[in-house]
């Protein structure tokens, strides 16, 4: 054990005739404040409202989470995934930028939590980098223009590519999946689209994705409108199907690519009167 010295004071106290002891009493200091550890808890927050700096933080999660995506390590043969997740970055950062509503854009990160000290100047934290993000629109509604996606780091993004190979990949895989939400929308109207979702990777297999992606479906039962994203890899697709979507259709972008899967969750509904 430590030890060290009493923060106290004193005092003589008879204890039988002719005899003394000292006894060691509080501080007021002790006596009156009561110390309680910090406690960390998972807290889930919109990006609405956020600052540039907090959306940064955002979206480096979501590239972080995407290094060893399998259609980009695929094309880049594996050699670059500090590229392949400062490109996803900048794809999450265009996103957060251009949407004209982050409502639906989520953030679960850890907070600390203790109560201040007494007399205390009450200071606004620094954000902090969230474990899991989603960057979702209600689509059409809230779906970024065309315009609004150029002007906010299209070309910016796509010249971060690791390669013009997997810029012009990713360019292609945008149109198809224009064209997959454009279908779904006439067949079932109005949805939750989920552009990015991504677990930091010191943080995945925790429960952490499956927590915050929760959230996520309980908006859209709120909303009551299905959920719609594309999954890029059999282990995503996995997760997903975990949390109730569908495939709706597998896709390779070239021959010997890794599938990307189009997939719906019509949270409980028949998909025919959705």
């Amino acid at each position: 054990m430590l030890t060290g010295r009493t923060n106290g004071f004193a005092v003589r106290r008879p204890v039988n005739a002719g005899q003394w002891r000292l006894k060691v009493l509080p501080s007021a200091s002790r006596r009156n404040v009561e110390t309680k550890a910090p406690s960390r808890v998972n807290d889930i927050t919109t990006l609405e409202g956020a600052k540039n700096a907090k959306l940064k933080l955002a979206a480096n999660c979501f590239g972080t989470s995407m290094s060893q995506d399998p259609l980009l390590t695929w094309v880049t043969d594996g050699s670059c995934p500090d590229q392949v997740a400062r490109f996803f970055s900048n794809v999450a950062h265009m996103a957060l930028q251009a949407a004209p509503d982050r409502s639906t854009c989520w953030a679960l990160q850890q907070t600390t939590t203790s109560p201040p000290a007494p007399g205390a100047e009450t200071v606004a934290p620094d954000p902090v980098a969230p474990m899991v993000v989603c960057i979702a629109f209600e689509y059409p509604r809230s779906y970024p223009s065309d315009w609004a996606w150029a002007s906010r780091g299209l070309f910016r993004a796509l010249l971060s590519a690791p390669s013009l190979r997997a810029a012009g990949t990713f360019f292609k895989m945008i149109g198809i999946f224009d064209e997959g939400k454009q279908r779904f929308y006439k067949a079932h109207g109005p949805f939750l689209y989920i552009c990015c979702f991504g677990t930091a990777p010191e943080f995945q297999g925790k429960g952490l994705g499956s927590e915050l992606m929760g959230e996520v479906l309980a908006h859209a039962t709120r909303l009551g409108v299905p959920a719609y994203l594309e999954a890029s890899g059999v282990d995503s697709c996995r997760f997903y199907q975990r949390h109730g979507f569908q495939i709706l259709q597998e896709i390779r972008v070239e021959p010997g690519a890794p599938t990307v899967f189009l997939m719906a969750n019509y949270l409980g509904k028949d998909p025919a009167t959705c």
